[in-house]
């Protein structure tokens, strides 16, 4: 059997146990990599390489430094003063899908949704809030940020912005933004009057960190929390120039989780249980997942798929949809930026040959690249607030799938009149 086929049954095997949950979905990913590695289509060095990873290091930190505030109170002193104004769930949940938007358009979504979580679970705690509702509009607001500027998701903004000019077309620095704001505000709206009801709520039946399993009101020195803030802003600030800087996203979060550890902020002890080992397993190991697939030629299968479901067809709205479904389909599971390099020529050369402008097709591939929203091995930001959040695998389906088909619809509907698709 060829090993991209042997690749394709361990995919399809993983994703039934993921959906059944028979086992816990860590023991799947494990087995998953263990499989990998027993039947020679990853090496060792490459199944453990997702551990290793620049990621889990800044999450790790951003955690720390973020977890600083609701150790100190200043999450307690947020959540007072942000219920203020948003002063039921749902007004929350608006409230945190449009300053994780705003966040995530200038720092990494990942960054942003860690930052959140502390600062959730302190709101939460104060207010009664459902934590598994306001992690996931986080979630989801960071997303959405990804798509409002260059930077926000740069590797698959900056991908699709250099094929664009490649082709001769312009693509500026807020290009993405003609489609990211409309779609962020159509989010908005679909969440608001129906999105909020497909939320999981989810009773919190005990967590890995010990941190957040205390009620009992923080009140750390002034001191303490001044630094607290300083530290998460010098963070925020060095990330956002981390070229000019030269030290990236990942090392800047280590160096602010070090310093709250120095300021006494937290014990050496109290920094190592912060980070949830779930999330840590579930974040590494699925990666030697996607190496097998793009190696062994099985990520390409999947794509030629999309030539023979398209068949003849010249009906450009038809082949939107075609190309949309399946990059978020692939998204699933592996990297948005593999799935884009391995569908770029194909939608380019579908493109010429119905006769419409690349452009407008490659910005419906992107789009859809961004939608890994419908299952927690998506992407880190989803990733990251699975065990946090207590979900089942099926919550991130169940909670998302409205807002991606909402989407689809935009995009055969906006993208060709912002894009035009024949010159």
């Amino acid at each position: 059997m060829a090993p991209s086929t042997i690749c394709i049954i361990i995919l399809v095997l993983a994703i039934i146990s993921f959906l059944l949950e028979k086992i816990p979905v860590n023991m799947t990913v494990m087995l998953t990599l263990i499989s990998l590695v027993l039947l020679r289509l990853v090496t060792p060095a490459q199944a453990i390489a997702g551990f290793a990873g620049t990621t889990i290091l800044m999450l790790i930190g951003v955690v720390i430094v973020g977890s600083a505030l609701f150790e100190t109170g200043v999450c307690d002193k947020i959540a007072a003063t942000v219920t203020k104004f948003a002063k039921t769930e749902r007004q929350m949940i608006m409230a945190i899908m449009v300053i994780s938007s705003i966040m995530s358009a200038g720092l990494s979504n990942s960054g942003t949704v860690a930052v959140f979580i502390p600062i959730i679970m302190g709101i939460c705690a104060t207010t009664g809030f459902s934590h598994s509702k306001l992690l996931m509009s986080a979630f989801l607001g960071s997303m959405a940020g990804g798509r409002l500027t260059l930077v926000g998701d740069a590797a698959i903004n900056v991908l699709i912005g250099d094929q664009i000019k490649a082709l001769g077309y312009p693509f500026g620095f807020f290009e993405i933004s003609k489609i990211g704001v409309p779609l962020t505000l159509i989010m908005l709206v679909y969440t608001y009057f129906i999105g909020y009801k497909f939320l999981p709520d989810i009773k919190i039946k005990g967590m890995d960190d010990q941190l957040f399993n205390s009620k009992e009101p923080k009140n750390a020195p002034r001191w303490k929390q001044i630094a607290s803030v300083v530290v998460l802003f010098l963070v925020f600030v060095a990330m956002i120039f981390e070229k000019q800087t030269g030290i990236p996203s990942y090392m800047v979060a280590i160096i602010g989780a070090v310093m709250d550890v120095l300021l006494g902020i937290f014990t050496e002890k109290q920094a190592y249980q912060l980070v949830s080992i779930k999330t840590v397993i579930l974040l590494g190991g699925m990666v030697p997942l996607a190496t097998a697939l793009k190696n062994t030629g099985a990520a390409q299968i999947i794509a030629d798929q999309l030539i023979w479901i398209i068949g003849n067809s010249t009906n450009v709205y038809f082949i939107t949809i075609v190309i949309f479904v399946l990059t978020v389909i692939m998204t699933q599971f592996m990297s948005n930026v593999v799935a884009v390099t391995l569908l770029m020529p194909i939608v380019i050369a579908i493109a010429n040959t119905i006769g419409v402008i690349p452009s407008a097709l490659i910005m419906v591939l992107g789009i859809a690249s961004t939608m890994s929203i419908l299952s927690p091995i998506a992407c880190p930001p989803a990733n990251l607030i699975y065990s946090y959040g207590g979900y089942k695998f099926s919550d991130y389906l169940k909670s998302n799938i409205g807002l991606t088909l909402v989407f689809l619809v935009a995009c055969i509907v906006l993208i060709p009149m912002i894009w035009p698709l024949y010159g």
